[in-house]
Protein backbone atom coordinates (compact mmCIF):
# COMPACT_ATOMS: atom_id res chain seq x y z
CA UNK A 1 0.00 0.00 0.00
CA UNK A 2 1.61 3.13 -1.39
CA UNK A 3 2.15 6.40 1.29
CA UNK A 4 0.24 9.90 0.30
CA UNK A 5 1.68 12.96 1.31
CA UNK A 6 -0.36 16.33 1.31
CA UNK A 7 -0.04 19.76 2.24
CA UNK A 8 -1.44 20.41 5.51
CA UNK A 9 -4.15 22.76 5.68
CA UNK A 10 -1.86 24.80 8.24
CA UNK A 11 1.35 25.32 8.89
CA UNK A 12 2.88 23.19 11.10
CA UNK A 13 5.12 24.05 14.08
CA UNK A 14 7.01 20.21 13.51
CA UNK A 15 9.24 19.46 11.04
CA UNK A 16 9.25 16.14 9.29
CA UNK A 17 11.94 14.48 7.62
CA UNK A 18 12.07 11.32 5.75
CA UNK A 19 15.02 8.90 6.10
CA UNK A 20 15.63 5.15 4.63
CA UNK A 21 17.73 2.89 5.28
CA UNK A 22 21.52 3.22 3.79
CA UNK A 23 21.51 -0.58 3.51
CA UNK A 24 17.90 -0.92 1.35
CA UNK A 25 19.23 -1.01 -2.39
CA UNK A 26 15.51 -0.40 -3.37
CA UNK A 27 15.77 3.09 -2.00
CA UNK A 28 12.99 4.81 -0.09
CA UNK A 29 10.61 4.55 -2.94
CA UNK A 30 10.54 0.49 -2.83
CA UNK A 31 10.60 0.59 0.99
CA UNK A 32 7.69 2.70 1.41
CA UNK A 33 5.47 0.08 -0.34
CA UNK A 34 5.86 -2.19 2.13
CA UNK A 35 4.13 -0.78 5.66
CA UNK A 36 5.71 -3.56 8.18
CA UNK A 37 9.30 -3.80 6.34
CA UNK A 38 12.49 -2.50 8.65
CA UNK A 39 13.41 -0.29 5.94
CA UNK A 40 10.30 1.83 5.57
CA UNK A 41 10.81 5.51 6.54
CA UNK A 42 11.22 6.95 9.72
CA UNK A 43 9.45 10.21 11.02
CA UNK A 44 11.58 12.69 12.80
CA UNK A 45 11.15 15.91 13.98
CA UNK A 46 13.63 18.25 14.81
CA UNK A 47 12.84 22.28 15.30
CA UNK A 48 16.82 22.68 15.10
CA UNK A 49 17.08 20.42 11.59
CA UNK A 50 18.41 21.34 7.75
CA UNK A 51 15.38 20.05 6.49
CA UNK A 52 12.86 21.24 8.92
CA UNK A 53 14.27 24.81 8.13
CA UNK A 54 13.44 24.07 3.96
CA UNK A 55 9.89 22.78 4.82
CA UNK A 56 9.10 25.61 6.67
CA UNK A 57 10.34 27.92 3.68
CA UNK A 58 8.02 25.54 0.91
CA UNK A 59 4.94 25.73 3.62
CA UNK A 60 2.66 28.38 3.05
CA UNK A 61 2.61 31.43 5.76
CA UNK A 62 -0.59 32.57 7.28
CA UNK A 63 -0.60 35.37 5.28
CA UNK A 64 -1.82 33.00 2.40
CA UNK A 65 1.62 33.73 0.26
CA UNK A 66 3.00 30.50 -1.47
CA UNK A 67 5.98 29.38 -2.52
CA UNK A 68 7.37 29.43 -5.99
CA UNK A 69 7.88 25.54 -6.04
CA UNK A 70 4.48 24.94 -5.57
CA UNK A 71 2.91 27.63 -7.76
CA UNK A 72 2.47 25.04 -10.36
CA UNK A 73 -0.16 23.08 -8.28
CA UNK A 74 -2.53 25.55 -8.49
CA UNK A 75 -5.17 25.22 -11.79
CA UNK A 76 -5.17 28.39 -14.15
CA UNK A 77 -8.12 30.77 -14.57
CA UNK A 78 -8.88 32.73 -17.10
CA UNK A 79 -8.78 36.64 -16.60
CA UNK A 80 -12.20 37.79 -15.26
CA UNK A 81 -12.26 39.80 -18.37
CA UNK A 82 -11.66 37.01 -20.87
CA UNK A 83 -14.72 35.38 -21.90
CA UNK A 84 -14.73 31.89 -22.82
CA UNK A 85 -14.48 31.01 -26.69
CA UNK A 86 -18.29 30.20 -28.24
CA UNK A 87 -19.74 29.45 -31.51
CA UNK A 88 -19.13 33.39 -33.03
CA UNK A 89 -15.26 33.39 -32.35
CA UNK A 90 -15.53 30.29 -34.49
CA UNK A 91 -17.52 31.83 -37.33
CA UNK A 92 -14.96 34.65 -36.81
CA UNK A 93 -12.04 32.06 -37.12
CA UNK A 94 -13.85 29.75 -40.24
CA UNK A 95 -14.85 33.33 -42.58
CA UNK A 96 -12.91 36.41 -41.25
CA UNK A 97 -16.13 38.33 -40.49
CA UNK A 98 -15.82 40.24 -36.78
CA UNK A 99 -18.26 38.69 -34.42
CA UNK A 100 -21.61 40.03 -33.96
CA UNK A 101 -23.48 41.39 -30.71
CA UNK A 102 -25.54 38.91 -29.60
CA UNK A 103 -29.45 40.07 -29.93
CA UNK A 104 -31.78 40.15 -27.11
CA UNK A 105 -33.85 36.88 -26.96
CA UNK A 106 -37.67 37.89 -27.50
CA UNK A 107 -39.65 37.27 -24.57
CA UNK A 108 -41.91 33.84 -24.75
CA UNK A 109 -45.23 33.18 -24.98
CA UNK A 110 -45.62 32.10 -21.52
CA UNK A 111 -43.44 35.67 -20.21
CA UNK A 112 -46.22 37.53 -22.47
CA UNK A 113 -49.00 35.81 -21.12
CA UNK A 114 -48.44 36.46 -17.56
CA UNK A 115 -47.91 40.19 -18.36
CA UNK A 116 -51.59 41.21 -16.48
CA UNK A 117 -51.55 44.54 -18.48
CA UNK A 118 -51.16 42.87 -21.80
CA UNK A 119 -53.93 39.82 -20.74
CA UNK A 120 -56.78 42.21 -19.88
CA UNK A 121 -55.94 44.61 -23.54
CA UNK A 122 -55.40 41.14 -25.17
CA UNK A 123 -57.49 38.34 -24.24
CA UNK A 124 -55.16 34.95 -24.44
CA UNK A 125 -58.53 32.92 -25.41
CA UNK A 126 -58.18 32.69 -29.44
CA UNK A 127 -61.08 30.13 -29.73
CA UNK A 128 -62.89 32.83 -28.56
CA UNK A 129 -62.49 34.93 -31.54
CA UNK A 130 -64.67 32.25 -34.23
CA UNK A 131 -67.16 32.05 -31.30
CA UNK A 132 -67.30 35.80 -31.56
CA UNK A 133 -67.52 35.99 -35.68
CA UNK A 134 -69.40 33.04 -36.84
CA UNK A 135 -72.91 33.54 -34.85
CA UNK A 136 -73.81 36.77 -36.23
CA UNK A 137 -72.42 35.83 -39.48
CA UNK A 138 -75.25 33.41 -39.30
CA UNK A 139 -77.97 35.62 -38.53
CA UNK A 140 -77.25 37.51 -41.30
CA UNK A 141 -76.73 34.62 -43.95
CA UNK A 142 -80.65 33.55 -42.42
CA UNK A 143 -82.51 37.11 -42.12
CA UNK A 144 -80.18 39.44 -43.78
CA UNK A 145 -77.79 42.44 -43.01
CA UNK A 146 -78.87 45.64 -41.22
CA UNK A 147 -76.96 48.65 -41.17
CA UNK A 148 -77.53 48.75 -36.98
CA UNK A 149 -74.95 45.81 -37.19
CA UNK A 150 -72.38 48.51 -37.91
CA UNK A 151 -72.92 49.33 -34.62
CA UNK A 152 -74.42 46.05 -33.01
CA UNK A 153 -70.93 44.42 -33.67
CA UNK A 154 -68.26 46.60 -31.90
CA UNK A 155 -70.83 47.15 -29.22
CA UNK A 156 -70.96 43.32 -28.89
CA UNK A 157 -66.96 42.59 -29.10
CA UNK A 158 -66.39 45.59 -26.97
CA UNK A 159 -68.80 43.70 -24.27
CA UNK A 160 -66.84 40.53 -24.37
CA UNK A 161 -63.41 42.52 -24.04
CA UNK A 162 -65.40 44.75 -21.34
CA UNK A 163 -66.29 40.99 -19.51
CA UNK A 164 -62.60 39.75 -20.22
CA UNK A 165 -61.07 42.82 -18.59
CA UNK A 166 -63.11 43.16 -15.77
CA UNK A 167 -62.78 38.39 -14.71
CA UNK A 168 -58.80 39.55 -14.81
CA UNK A 169 -59.51 42.23 -12.47
CA UNK A 170 -61.76 40.12 -10.44
CA UNK A 171 -59.38 37.09 -10.25
CA UNK A 172 -56.22 39.79 -9.50
CA UNK A 173 -55.75 40.28 -5.78
CA UNK A 174 -52.29 42.21 -6.20
CA UNK A 175 -53.17 46.12 -5.97
CA UNK A 176 -49.69 46.45 -8.44
CA UNK A 177 -51.63 44.08 -10.86
CA UNK A 178 -55.09 45.61 -10.75
CA UNK A 179 -53.34 48.90 -11.25
CA UNK A 180 -52.30 47.99 -14.59
CA UNK A 181 -55.68 46.40 -15.24
CA UNK A 182 -57.71 49.81 -14.58
CA UNK A 183 -56.72 51.46 -17.82
CA UNK A 184 -58.27 48.71 -20.14
CA UNK A 185 -61.47 47.90 -17.99
CA UNK A 186 -61.76 51.68 -18.34
CA UNK A 187 -61.29 52.22 -21.73
CA UNK A 188 -63.41 49.28 -22.84
CA UNK A 189 -66.18 49.75 -20.25
CA UNK A 190 -66.75 53.38 -21.68
CA UNK A 191 -65.89 51.88 -24.84
CA UNK A 192 -69.05 49.35 -24.93
CA UNK A 193 -71.21 51.86 -22.37
CA UNK A 194 -71.12 54.29 -25.52
CA UNK A 195 -72.03 52.25 -28.45
CA UNK A 196 -74.26 50.19 -26.34
CA UNK A 197 -76.63 53.48 -25.85
CA UNK A 198 -76.19 54.55 -29.24
CA UNK A 199 -77.33 51.30 -30.64
CA UNK A 200 -80.06 50.98 -28.43
CA UNK A 201 -81.25 54.66 -29.48
CA UNK A 202 -81.20 53.17 -33.08
CA UNK A 203 -82.79 49.81 -32.62
CA UNK A 204 -84.90 50.24 -29.15
CA UNK A 205 -86.32 46.36 -29.27
CA UNK A 206 -82.75 45.12 -28.44
CA UNK A 207 -83.23 45.84 -24.87
CA UNK A 208 -85.38 42.37 -24.71
CA UNK A 209 -82.05 40.33 -24.84
CA UNK A 210 -80.80 41.30 -21.71
CA UNK A 211 -83.58 38.92 -19.95
CA UNK A 212 -81.37 35.74 -21.63
CA UNK A 213 -77.93 37.43 -21.76
CA UNK A 214 -77.64 38.89 -18.34
CA UNK A 215 -77.60 35.38 -16.69
CA UNK A 216 -75.68 33.79 -18.99
CA UNK A 217 -72.83 36.84 -18.04
CA UNK A 218 -73.76 36.97 -14.39
CA UNK A 219 -72.81 33.23 -13.99
CA UNK A 220 -69.99 33.02 -15.91
CA UNK A 221 -68.42 36.47 -13.47
CA UNK A 222 -69.35 34.43 -10.33
CA UNK A 223 -67.29 31.62 -11.60
CA UNK A 224 -64.63 34.10 -12.16
CA UNK A 225 -65.02 35.38 -8.82
CA UNK A 226 -64.73 31.71 -7.42
CA UNK A 227 -61.44 31.25 -9.05
CA UNK A 228 -63.28 29.12 -11.57
CA UNK A 229 -62.94 30.80 -15.00
CA UNK A 230 -61.77 27.66 -16.60
CA UNK A 231 -64.97 25.77 -15.26
CA UNK A 232 -67.33 24.05 -17.38
CA UNK A 233 -69.98 25.91 -16.55
CA UNK A 234 -68.16 29.07 -16.94
CA UNK A 235 -67.26 28.12 -20.83
CA UNK A 236 -70.73 26.61 -21.11
CA UNK A 237 -72.34 30.13 -20.80
CA UNK A 238 -70.20 32.31 -21.99
CA UNK A 239 -70.45 30.10 -25.53
CA UNK A 240 -74.32 30.05 -24.96
CA UNK A 241 -74.44 34.16 -24.92
CA UNK A 242 -71.93 33.92 -27.61
CA UNK A 243 -74.34 32.11 -29.77
CA UNK A 244 -76.79 33.94 -29.21
CA UNK A 245 -76.00 36.77 -31.18
CA UNK A 246 -77.33 34.76 -34.21
CA UNK A 247 -80.76 35.50 -33.09
CA UNK A 248 -79.94 39.04 -32.30
CA UNK A 249 -78.51 39.86 -35.76
CA UNK A 250 -81.43 38.26 -37.74
CA UNK A 251 -83.53 40.30 -35.01
CA UNK A 252 -81.65 43.59 -36.42
CA UNK A 253 -82.88 42.25 -40.19
CA UNK A 254 -86.64 41.68 -39.32
CA UNK A 255 -86.59 45.19 -37.59
CA UNK A 256 -87.57 43.40 -34.28
CA UNK A 257 -90.71 41.34 -35.76
CA UNK A 258 -92.23 38.55 -34.28
CA UNK A 259 -92.69 39.70 -30.83
CA UNK A 260 -90.83 39.03 -27.77
CA UNK A 261 -87.53 37.18 -28.61
CA UNK A 262 -89.60 36.18 -32.05
CA UNK A 263 -92.04 33.91 -29.26
CA UNK A 264 -95.41 36.01 -31.28
CA UNK A 265 -96.74 36.50 -34.10
CA UNK A 266 -94.95 38.18 -37.15
CA UNK A 267 -96.89 40.84 -38.68
CA UNK A 268 -95.08 40.13 -42.30
CA UNK A 269 -93.98 36.60 -43.24
CA UNK A 270 -90.26 36.75 -42.42
CA UNK A 271 -86.95 35.35 -44.27
CA UNK A 272 -85.03 31.77 -43.80
CA UNK A 273 -86.64 28.56 -44.18
CA UNK A 274 -86.76 25.16 -43.72
CA UNK A 275 -85.36 22.77 -46.83
CA UNK A 276 -89.34 21.07 -46.45
CA UNK A 277 -90.79 24.58 -45.84
CA UNK A 278 -92.28 23.47 -43.16
CA UNK A 279 -89.96 25.83 -40.45
CA UNK A 280 -90.06 29.77 -41.49
CA UNK A 281 -89.13 32.89 -39.77
CA UNK A 282 -88.20 32.61 -36.05
CA UNK A 283 -89.18 28.93 -35.63
CA UNK A 284 -86.05 28.11 -38.60
CA UNK A 285 -83.83 30.84 -37.30
CA UNK A 286 -84.21 28.99 -33.41
CA UNK A 287 -83.57 25.65 -34.69
CA UNK A 288 -80.19 27.38 -36.23
CA UNK A 289 -79.37 29.08 -33.22
CA UNK A 290 -79.56 25.95 -31.23
CA UNK A 291 -77.36 24.10 -33.63
CA UNK A 292 -74.66 26.97 -33.33
CA UNK A 293 -75.23 26.52 -30.00
CA UNK A 294 -74.67 22.98 -29.30
CA UNK A 295 -71.59 23.60 -32.34
CA UNK A 296 -69.67 25.68 -29.50
CA UNK A 297 -71.14 24.55 -26.59
CA UNK A 298 -69.81 21.19 -27.59
CA UNK A 299 -65.68 22.51 -28.22
CA UNK A 300 -65.58 23.55 -24.74
CA UNK A 301 -65.52 20.46 -23.14
CA UNK A 302 -63.66 18.86 -26.64
CA UNK A 303 -60.57 21.12 -26.15
CA UNK A 304 -60.63 20.25 -22.45
CA UNK A 305 -59.91 16.79 -23.22
CA UNK A 306 -57.11 18.08 -26.07
CA UNK A 307 -55.26 20.20 -23.29
CA UNK A 308 -56.22 20.77 -19.72
CA UNK A 309 -58.15 17.76 -19.15
CA UNK A 310 -56.26 15.10 -20.85
CA UNK A 311 -56.62 11.55 -19.86
CA UNK A 312 -60.14 12.66 -18.52
CA UNK A 313 -62.18 9.39 -19.27
CA UNK A 314 -65.64 10.70 -18.20
CA UNK A 315 -65.21 14.19 -19.75
CA UNK A 316 -64.24 12.28 -23.30
CA UNK A 317 -67.45 10.07 -23.21
CA UNK A 318 -69.70 12.82 -22.05
CA UNK A 319 -68.79 15.06 -25.18
CA UNK A 320 -69.22 12.31 -27.86
CA UNK A 321 -72.38 11.26 -26.08
CA UNK A 322 -73.47 15.02 -26.57
CA UNK A 323 -72.05 15.08 -30.56
CA UNK A 324 -73.86 11.94 -30.75
CA UNK A 325 -76.99 13.03 -29.57
CA UNK A 326 -77.00 16.18 -31.97
CA UNK A 327 -75.68 13.98 -34.61
CA UNK A 328 -78.95 11.67 -33.99
CA UNK A 329 -81.75 14.79 -33.80
CA UNK A 330 -79.95 15.90 -36.87
CA UNK A 331 -80.18 13.09 -38.61
CA UNK A 332 -84.00 12.51 -37.78
CA UNK A 333 -84.63 16.43 -38.69
CA UNK A 334 -83.06 15.84 -42.27
CA UNK A 335 -85.02 12.63 -42.83
CA UNK A 336 -87.88 14.69 -42.53
CA UNK A 337 -86.75 17.54 -44.91
CA UNK A 338 -86.15 20.18 -41.97
CA UNK A 339 -82.63 20.31 -42.21
CA UNK A 340 -80.19 19.72 -45.16
CA UNK A 341 -78.58 16.47 -44.80
CA UNK A 342 -75.14 18.26 -45.31
CA UNK A 343 -75.60 19.78 -41.77
CA UNK A 344 -76.70 16.61 -40.56
CA UNK A 345 -73.05 14.41 -42.11
CA UNK A 346 -71.21 17.59 -40.70
CA UNK A 347 -72.13 16.63 -37.37
CA UNK A 348 -71.79 13.05 -37.71
CA UNK A 349 -67.87 14.22 -38.81
CA UNK A 350 -67.95 16.63 -35.51
CA UNK A 351 -69.01 13.17 -33.57
CA UNK A 352 -65.75 11.05 -35.14
CA UNK A 353 -63.89 14.26 -34.57
CA UNK A 354 -64.92 14.55 -30.68
CA UNK A 355 -63.23 10.99 -30.40
CA UNK A 356 -60.18 10.50 -32.58
CA UNK A 357 -58.50 14.28 -31.72
CA UNK A 358 -58.08 13.57 -28.50
CA UNK A 359 -57.45 9.52 -28.33
CA UNK A 360 -54.79 11.15 -30.84
CA UNK A 361 -53.57 13.60 -28.95
CA UNK A 362 -53.35 11.55 -25.76
CA UNK A 363 -51.58 8.47 -27.97
CA UNK A 364 -48.94 11.60 -29.01
CA UNK A 365 -48.39 12.82 -25.48
CA UNK A 366 -47.54 9.26 -24.42
CA UNK A 367 -45.25 7.98 -27.06
CA UNK A 368 -43.53 11.66 -27.78
CA UNK A 369 -44.17 13.76 -25.04
CA UNK A 370 -45.08 16.31 -27.57
CA UNK A 371 -48.80 16.79 -27.59
CA UNK A 372 -50.80 18.60 -30.71
CA UNK A 373 -50.13 22.25 -30.64
CA UNK A 374 -52.95 25.07 -30.02
CA UNK A 375 -52.49 26.42 -33.54
CA UNK A 376 -52.74 22.80 -35.00
CA UNK A 377 -56.44 22.29 -33.05
CA UNK A 378 -57.68 26.28 -34.38
CA UNK A 379 -57.36 25.08 -38.33
CA UNK A 380 -58.99 22.06 -38.14
CA UNK A 381 -61.83 24.28 -35.99
CA UNK A 382 -61.71 27.37 -38.46
CA UNK A 383 -62.27 24.26 -40.90
CA UNK A 384 -65.07 23.24 -39.21
CA UNK A 385 -66.78 26.43 -38.77
CA UNK A 386 -66.57 27.24 -42.17
CA UNK A 387 -68.30 23.84 -43.19
CA UNK A 388 -71.15 24.61 -40.63
CA UNK A 389 -71.86 28.41 -42.29
CA UNK A 390 -72.08 26.21 -45.73
CA UNK A 391 -74.46 23.41 -45.14
CA UNK A 392 -76.87 25.22 -42.87
CA UNK A 393 -77.39 28.08 -45.07
CA UNK A 394 -77.39 25.82 -48.06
Amino acid sequence: MGVSQSRPSRPSKHHVEHSSTPADPAGPTEAAGSAGSPASPQLITSPESPAAASADDAAPTPQGTAATSNSTDLPRRAPSQQSRPGPQDDIMLATGKPRQAERPKPPTQEQIRRQPGRKAWVPNQHGAWSMLVLPPIVGWVVGGFSWVNLLFLPTWWGSYLTYWSWSQWLRTRSARKRALIMLPLLVYTGWTAALALITLLAAPYLIQWVVPLLPLFAVALHQVWRGHERSLISGLSTTTAASLMAAVTYSLAVRGDGGFLGLGTPSTPLPGTSPNGALTGWSWMWLVTALTAAYFCGTVPYIKSMIRERFNYVLLAGTVAAHAAVAVVSLWLASRGMLPWGHAVLWVVLTVRSLVMPLWQWSLVRRRHRPLRPGTMGIVEVVMCVAFLVTVSV
